[in-house]
């Protein structure tokens, strides 16, 4: 289970360069929702902390094989 907070959550979405209306369609939630959760007036669900856990991890994960595959370019140069 993930231990993200709000603060972490909007965080993320910014380093991502993601709106709110853009994570919030992926987190299956309203903008205003996000917006609220991000404002600290509505509670983070557990539910919104782990699908938005999962959207970082992916993130995560695509940028270490790109950063693997520019590793593997540059030793061949």
């Amino acid at each position: 289970m993930s231990k993200l907070n709000a603060a972490q959550i909007k965080y993320y979405r910014e380093e991502l360069g993601l709106t709110q209306s853009e994570l919030s369609k992926e987190l299956g939630i309203s903008t205003t929702m996000l917006s609220s959760i991000e404002r600290g007036d509505r509670r983070l669900t557990p539910m919104v902390a782990n699908k938005a856990f999962q959207k970082f991890d992916e993130s995560r994960q695509r940028l270490a094989r790109v950063i693997a595959e520019l590793g593997e370019l540059a030793d061949g140069l």
